[in-house]
Order: C-alpha cells, then sequence, then structure tokens
C-alpha cells in the first residue's frame, strides 16, 4: 500500500516540561501509516532552516521515512506551544513559520499515480492541488479540516473521506450530529467527525456509525485524532467495513494517549 500525505508538520513545544516533540497531522499520518509493514509512506512538506527544522529531519528520518522530499525553505520551522491541563493539550500558540502561505509545485508531488491514498489538512500546502488528483488519480482523497466552518472545506467534493473535530460541540450543548449531516451536503464521500472520549460519528449519507472511545489512563491526547484517522483509513482501505475501521481507530487512539507526544521526541 502507498500513502502519500501533503500538509503541515510542525515542533510540538511542551514549554512547562521542556520538552519537544515532532507533530502536526500530516506528517502524523504519514508516520503512524508507515508502522504497517505493507505500507510504504511519503510525506510532503515545508520545513525551515532551524535548529527545529534540522530536529524535525533527523527525528522523521528515525521513524524510517525518507526526508529528500521535504521542501526546505529558509526561515523559522512551524511550532506549536502547548500547555497540558489534566492530561489533555491546550494549545497556547501557533508560530507557522515557512508554512504560511506556502503553495506545492505539483512536480514535488511524488509519483501520485501510485498512491493508494492522499491525505490533506487544512494547514501548510497541497490543498491546491486536489480536484487534479481526483481527475488523474485512483488514490482515495482524504483531509483533515478539524473546523467544520473552514472556507477550505470547498474542496470536499473531491474528497472520498473528510475529518473533523467536533467535541467542543458536545461541550457546548450542540449536536454534532446535525453538523454531522449538514457537512455531509457537501460530499458523496464519508464525514467522521472525532469527539474526543465521547467516540466519534460518521455519515455516509443512508446511516449514521458510532465508535466509543476506550477507557485508557490518559498522559496526553495530542496525536489521539491524528492516530484514530490513520488507522481509519489504512482499515478502508485494505476493505475493512466502516465499524471495522472506526473500532481500529480508536483503539490506535488510544494507545497514543499513553504517551506525551504523538511520537519520536527527546
Amino acid at each position: 500500500m502507498r500513502v502519500l500525505a501533503l500538509g503541515d508538520n510542525c515542533i510540538d513545544d511542551y514549554v512547562e516540561l521542556g520538552r519537544r516533540f515532532p507533530g502536526g497531522n500530516a506528517l502524523n499520518v504519514a508516520v503512524y501509516t508507515s508502522r504497517h509493514p505493507d505500507v510504504d509512506a511519503d510525506y510532503v512538506g515545508y520545513v525551515g532552516t532551524d535548529d527545529n527544522g534540522e530536529y524535525l529531519i533527523a527525528q522523521i528520518e528515525a521513524q524510517g521515512l525518507d526526508t529528500g522530499k521535504l521542501i526546505i525553505e529558509k526561515g523559522v520551522t512551524a511550532v506549536t506551544k502547548i500547555l497540558i491541563r489534566d492530561g489533555d493539550r491546550v494549545f497556547a500558540e501557533y508560530i507557522e513559520g515557512v508554512q504560511k502561505d506556502a503553495a506545492l509545485p505539483y512536480g514535488k508531488i511524488p509519483d501520485p499515480s501510485s498512491c493508494d491514498l492522499i491525505h490533506f489538512t487544512g494547514w501548510g500546502c497541497g490543498r491546491e492541488h486536489v480536484k487534479r488528483l481526483k481527475e488523474e488519480t485512483g488514490a482515495l482523497l482524504s483531509c483533515d479540516f478539524s473546523n467544520i466552518d473552514d472556507p477550505r472545506t470547498e474542496i470536499m467534493p473531491s474528497l472520498d473521506v473528510s475529518f473533523f473535530s467536533g467535541s467542543h460541540r458536545i461541550e457546548n450543548g450542540k449536536d454534532p450530529e446535525q453538523a454531522l449531516r449538514r457537512l455531509k451536503e457537501n460530499t458523496h464521500g464519508l464525514v467522521v467527525m472525532t469527539l474526543g472520549e465521547h467516540g466519534s460519528i460518521i455519515y455516509d449519507g443512508r446511516n449514521i456509525y458510532r465508535g466509543e472511545a476506550l477507557t485508557v489512563e490518559v498522559v496526553d491526547t495530542l496525536g489521539a485524532g491524528d492516530a484514530y484517522i490513520a488507522e481509519f483509513l489504512y482499515n478502508r482501505i485494505k476493505g475493512k467495513s466502516i465499524q471495522e475501521a472506526i473500532d481500529a481507530g480508536h483503539l490506535a487512539a488510544s494507545e497514543i494517549c499513553k504517551r506525551l507526544g504523538a511520537w519520536g521526541g527527546d
């Protein structure tokens, strides 16, 4: 299976702990899917020329991924400053760095015709090629938007799976299912909403599927949603049912919650 992730990366800086970890949805999906022995995963995104950039490259190489497809740009690597409160992460500041307004030349995409999955994010580069990739490849196309009101959801008509985060809706007394049905009007594909400790819901236009988050002693929730996305997509491509993919996603997310940071780290 060939997986290609285009978009964001960052350094997750746990400022109170004095520790840093590699992260970013697109990069995380590439790393997590690459842990399956039958997956060849690539990641393309912008990295700065600072110390964080060197650290990020070293961390990616340690995971066995090819760093030759990274785009190195003079400047600072993206950084997310994170606080931990009761096991949950709180984003204190995001420095976009060289990813700000970055565009990805189509020629920098490594052989998309051979991909089984191409994953995008609402951050970083690559979304500008979604329509073309839909027309020219047979890959499953997915994107993590997080925010349901993000104007970048305009690419949903070309996607096979669209991911959103909706735990805040439950916390604010809103119905996530209503939002899910409204989002489905924009796409022929699946719409997935992760709900943190409340599980997840998926709508395919006919049925609502639900998943339950597993009980686990949480160290840090960072990366759990990305692990869910990676495992859900892997299982769908392997021919598993929607419900089987949901269950696999929650299991993967629970494992990530047991550690600090999404992966790697010093």
